[in-house]
């Protein structure tokens, strides 16, 4: 007997949730029902409205759409409508329990970390600064606790010394597209047993405030190139040379044909992608 489509309700926002969400809407086992993002707010350099990632395949795809300021006000719509899982990537508000009561079967989070390590808004990021080896994504219960449901299913893999968080992102995404199919079929079927999370065991990874990027040259090499690889994607690490802020998006230890370095406390960095205040952003081959 052939089983039913497994009908979705995604939400999330960038780059991250949409690899994802494209992998489940092209998996014909799923039915997704809707995508929720968060509101388009970013203006380009002619002042048009840039469209989120997950809005973009919305459209593409014909999916219904929802983009609330907060999602306690579709509340009424998503009651209206029939999905067995309600999950969430990357999304970027908190979830309140009136919406996570909505699933048939559960409402779930994709974590970019091993949980119980890095609960937060920037768990990659948080890796890449404490020079971390490895990293995954966890599976997890929604509850009214940030990143504190039991565990359902974990993957891990390595970081390798010159990811960045782009690098990072991308590993993440693919592992999650690799893994979930099953793992939501499993669940689906009664087939996963969860694990609570051991609160002993438990550390942060908080949102990144904007004063926590710069580099200053009493830093080690390690500590600098730390903030380099975390803050790739955005905002960017930075540190003042002259007066003039310097954005710095690539750096390596190994001596290169780079016209720029940077002494540190410990030693140099040779800078590989890198963008001065008023400038083009500058990128070497290596």
């Amino acid at each position: 007997m052939k089983q039913n489509k497994i009908k979705l309700v995604l939400a999330g926002t960038g780059k991250f949730s949409s690899d994802i969400f494209s992998s489940l809407i092209r998996n014909d086992k799923f039915e997704v029902v809707c995508l929720i993002s968060q509101p388009n707010k970013s203006l380009d350099r002619q002042k048009n409205i840039i469209k989120t990632e997950v809005s973009k395949l919305a459209n593409d795809n014909n999916i219904k759409l929802f983009q609330p300021n907060k999602i306690g006000e579709i509340y009424d719509e998503l009651k209206e409508l029939d999905f067995d899982f309600f999950i969430t990537a990357a999304f970027g508000q908190f979830i309140p329990n009136s919406i996570i009561k909505l699933a048939k079967k559960a409402a779930l989070n994709i974590h970019g970390s091993i949980l119980e390590k890095y609960r937060g808004a920037a768990p990659v990021q948080y890796a890449l600064l404490n020079n971390e080896k490895e990293t995954g994504i966890s599976l997890i219960y929604m509850i009214d606790k940030m990143d504190a449901g039991d565990i359902l299913a974990t993957a891990k893999t390595e970081i390798k010394q010159n990811d960045t968080a782009l690098e990072i992102f991308d590993k993440l995404a693919s592992l999650t597209i690799s893994n979930l199919p099953k793992w939501l079929e499993d669940l689906y079927n009664d087939k996963i047993t969860s694990i609570k999370q051991n609160e002993l065991l438990v550390s942060f990874a908080p949102k990144i405030k904007n004063e926590e990027v710069e580099i200053f040259k009493t830093m080690t090499c390690q500590e600098a190139l730390n903030k380099i690889r975390a803050f790739n994607d955005q905002p960017g690490a930075y540190i003042i040379i002259n007066n003039k802020r310097l954005k710095i998006y690539r750096a390596t230890f190994n001596k290169i044909k780079s016209p720029l370095s940077l002494d540190f406390s410990d030693g140099k960095l040779y800078l590989i992608e890198y963008q001065f205040e008023g400038k083009k952003r500058v990128k070497h081959e290596i």
